[in-house]
């Protein structure tokens, strides 16, 4: 009598086969199979630590031999398509961020919404039409007369 199993992989009905000691869960297909070989590898590598000892090992000794910097180099020279499509893409984010209505004001917690009295006001930088400066400086102003003016300029 065969047995028939559902691949958990391809989601198809195989029937079982019969020289197979364990539970069969995937099928033949090289997809289903690389999808069973990863499965294993990664419950494998939470189960059994001299597992994920020899793995890290393996990918600390593949970045001392090719740092991330040269490999990524390599990679866009190889293939200039996917730099193609990784520039186009930055041109639509940019584009969607330019659209966006929004607040000028990049960082809101410099900007006091009750001053200490009605004379003090915040100076930041401004840069690109857009509030970017993190500090900002609370200036108290006063109106002076001409002859405080020259005293205070006199003092200094």
């Amino acid at each position: 009598m065969r047995f028939s199993f559902i691949c958990l992989h391809c989601v198809g009905t195989f029937q079982c086969n019969p020289c197979l000691k364990k539970k069969q869960k995937y099928c033949s297909a090289n997809k289903c199979q690389q999808a069973r070989r990863s499965t294993r590898k990664k419950e494998r590598y939470k189960s059994d630590p001299s597992y994920r000892k020899k793995n890290l090992e393996g990918q600390k000794s593949w970045r001392q031999h090719r740092p991330s910097h040269q490999y990524q180099r390599e990679y866009r020279a190889d293939h200039p398509e996917y730099v193609d499509r990784n520039r186009e893409l930055q041109r639509e984010r940019n584009k969607k961020r330019q659209k966006e209505p929004g607040s000028m004001i990049v960082n809101g917690t410099s900007l006091s919404p009750h001053s200490s009295d009605d004379v003090a006001y915040a100076i930041f930088k401004v840069k690109n039409e857009k509030i970017v400066n993190r500090t900002s400086f609370i200036a108290r102003m006063q109106i002076l007369s001409r002859e405080a003016m020259i005293l205070a300029q006199n003092s200094v």
